[in-house]
C-alpha cells in the first residue's frame, strides 16, 4: 500500500469554515474516525487551539447549518450536520454526516466510486490548508481522482496531489495535539511550513521568526521544548509524559 496526498488551499473568502483557520493560525483539525460510501460520509474530527480560536470555530460551526452556501468543493449545497461529542478547554470532538449528490466533489466521495467501499482516507486541517491522505496499491485510480476535482473546484480553491514518499505511517498510537500547549504547535507549523527542518535547510529559527514577527527566543524556546515532548514521547510512551506534566507546559516567552 502506498499513501497519496490530495491538498486543498482555500482563499480568505472562499469558504465559512476555512475562514477561521485561516484567521486563527493556531486551530488544527484532525480525523479520528473517517467512512465514506459513494453517497454519504460519516466522520468524527478532533479540533484543538487556543481557547479564543475554539470559540471562534464553535460560532462558525453553529451557523453553518443555516448557511445557504454550504458547498462542496464542485460548489453545490450539502445534506450535512453535527454534533459536539465532546468539548474541552483546548479541544472540541465534533461528529459530522454529509451527503453529496450530483455535482457535488470531495476527495471521499470520488475515492468510493474509484476504489470502492471502504476506502482509507484520513484528513487534515489548518491555516489555509485541507489535506487529505489516501491509502492505495498505486496511483493510476487516484490520478483520476485528481483530474475530475480539479475540472470541478469551485473558484477560490487550489489543488494538488502527490504520493509520499517512504511507509505509510498510520499507527494509533500518536502524539496526542491536546497535549502539546497551542503556542508550541504552531511555533513547529511555523519552521516545518518555512523549511527549517527541510535538507538543506530554506530558512534559519532567527529567519522562521522574523517571518512570523515573533522575537527569536520565543520561537526557539517553543520549538525546543516541542521538541523535546516529541522525543520523549516517542521513546518513553504517554505513560511517561502523564506522570511529568510539568514538560508540557508553557512557562517561558
Amino acid at each position: 500500500m502506498q499513501e497519496f496526498d490530495f491538498t486543498v488551499t482555500y482563499e480568505e473568502g472562499a469558504d465559512d469554515l476555512m475562514d477561521v483557520f485561516i484567521e486563527n493560525p493556531g486551530l488544527y483539525s484532525r480525523t479520528v474516525s473517517c467512512h465514506a460510501t459513494a453517497e454519504t460520509m460519516w466522520r468524527v474530527d478532533e479540533v484543538t487551539g487556543p481557547p479564543e480560536a475554539l470559540e471562534a470555530y464553535d460560532r462558525r460551526l453553529d451557523g453553518l447549518p443555516r448557511c445557504s452556501n454550504l458547498r462542496g468543493m464542485g460548489g453545490c449545497e450539502l445534506d450535512w450536520e453535527h454534533e459536539v461529542l465532546a468539548e474541552r478547554p483546548t479541544s472540541r470532538l465534533i461528529y459530522s454526516r454529509q451527503s453529496e449528490g450530483e455535482g457535488c466533489r470531495s476527495v471521499p466521495y470520488l475515492v468510493t466510486q474509484r476504489l470502492g467501499d471502504g476506502a482509507l482516507c484520513r484528513a487534515q486541517q489548518y491555516g489555509n490548508t485541507y489535506e487529505w491522505n489516501v491509502l492505495a496499491d498505486d496511483d493510476s485510480a487516484l490520478s483520476t481522482v485528481y483530474e475530475e476535482l480539479e475540472a470541478n473546484l469551485r473558484p477560490g480553491l487550489e489543488l494538488t496531489f502527490g504520493r509520499v514518499d517512504g511507509s505509510p505511517d498510520w499507527g494509533a498510537e500518536r502524539p496526542d495535539a491536546d497535549d502539546l500547549p497551542p503556542e508550541q504547535r504552531e511555533a513547529l507549523r511555523a519552521a516545518i511550513e518555512r523549511g527549517y527542518y527541510d535538507t538543506p535547510r530554506r530558512m534559519s529559527l532567527q529567519e522562521v521568526a522574523e517571518a512570523e514577527r515573533i522575537p527569536v527566543s520565543t520561537l526557539q524556546y517553543r520549538v525546543s521544548r516541542a521538541e523535546a515532548w516529541l522525543a520523549k514521547n516517542y521513546l518513553s510512551g504517554r505513560e511517561a509524559l502523564a506522570s511529568d506534566p510539568v514538560e508540557v507546559e508553557e512557562s517561558a516567552p
